[in-house]
Order: C-alpha cells, then structure tokens, then sequence
C-alpha cells in the first residue's frame, strides 16, 4: 500500500475518503517523488497526464503571461492535490510548480484518478470539495489585495497557519515567495512583520514566527474600515 508514501497521514483529505478498495489500487499505480527547494513540479500549459498530492513540504504556484514575469497565485501546503482541476478537467495546467521548501509528493495517473472517482461517489464528493476549497482561497486572496493594506495581509496570511489560540507559525518558504503570494515585495513584508513584532503581537525567530494571542492578531488583520490601529502600517 505504497508504504513509503506516508499515506496513512496523507491520504490526505482527497484519498482518505474513497473506499478502501479504490484507494489501493490508486496507491498500487502512484508513486513517492522527492522534492528539492527550487525543484519544477510541474510546468504550465503541460497535459495534466498526473494527480499530484503533495505529502510533505511548500509548493509555489506561480503563472508567466506573454513571457512576462513570474506572478506567485499562491502557496499549497500539505494535504492539497496541486493539479486536481486540470486532471478532472482534461485540460493543460494554468500555472507552473515550484517546490518551497524539501518535501515529498504523491504521483498518481490522471487516467486512473479520473476512472477512480467516476466509479466512487465519495472519492468524486472529496475531489469536488476540495476544489471549492481552494476556489474560495483564490477569492479570499483578491478580497486581501483589495482591502487589506501590507501588515493586515502578513497577519492573516500567519492566522491561516495557527490552528490554535497561540503557538508557533512555521515558515519554510523563503520571505521572497510569501511576499509575492501576499502581493507585496520582500522589503514591504519585512517592515510588516517587524512592525507586527514592535506591537507585541508576535515575536520572530528566523523561520518560526511566535504568536502570543491570536485573537490580538486577528483584530489587526481586519480590513481597512475596522482594522486596529495597533499595528504600524506599511
């Protein structure tokens, strides 16, 4: 059962649902691929011949218009298909993949995945979710641009990854990347976080952010018409 993968952890949030039969055989046809920081993990407008879940690390994605510049769309932890829209939809992927930070992937053939979850309803309801998932993150990430200023962006982008009332934030991505997902440039983020820490809400440690109070944070993170003063902005 493709014990390398670490899939009893993975089986993420999309294989976990399907039925125990349909799940071994996808894990029987997929396969572990390791990921180096810098590393393409996949290239934009190429067939999206494979599902691609990642089980551990960062990954970029980012979208290069009439040979433009990169533009970050956004950042996939762990648990999240990168590709599952294209897969479903037979169409080439829209953006291009980078790896973060070290890491691992599950590789599975987009063919079987498709038959997979056309032959299970639970595997097709969790597919479905969590591309409404990250459909309502996109929608989400422009509400941010539009009415949050550079501070309350960094406060929510760190709110999103503490599950509790206080604790750690780990940021393996180098700063570059998180400021180009928040729309903002490395220096911007830097002042954001550093006015964040100069306020007492959260405290810095290289790549480990300290909250004390979230609920502190959250109250800076609110958009511009309720938005605390506590935190100086950027």
């Amino acid at each position: 059962m493709c014990q390398a993968c670490g899939v009893t952890a993975v089986g993420p949030l999309l294989l976990t649902a399907a039925s125990p039969a349909t799940r071994a055989a996808l894990l029987a046809h997929g396969m572990v691929v390791p990921l180096t920081r810098g590393g393409v993990v996949l290239e934009q407008d190429a067939p999206a011949d494979r599902l691609l879940i990642l089980l551990q690390g960062s990954v970029g994605l980012h979208t290069t218009e009439d040979g433009g510049a990169a533009t970050m769309v956004e950042i996939v932890a762990a648990g999240d298909a990168l590709s599952i829209a294209a897969v479903l939809l037979q169409l080439p992927h829209p953006v291009s993949a980078v790896a973060l930070a070290p890491g691992h992937l599950l590789s599975i053939p987009a063919d079987d995945f498709r038959a997979a979850a056309a032959a299970d309803a639970a595997l097709m309801h969790a597919a479905m979710e969590q591309m409404a998932r990250q459909w309502r993150l996109m929608v989400e990430q422009v509400v941010d641009l539009k009415t949050r200023d550079a501070t309350q962006r960094a406060a929510r982008f760190l709110l999103r990854r503490l599950p509790a009332q206080r604790g750690a934030v780990d940021l393996p991505e180098p700063r570059g990347a998180i400021a180009a997902r928040l729309g903002m440039t490395p220096e911007s983020l830097s002042r954001a976080l550093h006015g964040l820490e100069d306020a007492g809400l959260l405290r810095l440690h290289g790549r480990r952010v300290d909250v004390p109070d979230r609920a502190a944070l959250y109250r800076v993170s609110l958009p511009r018409a309720g938005a605390s003063q506590g935190a100086r902005r950027v």
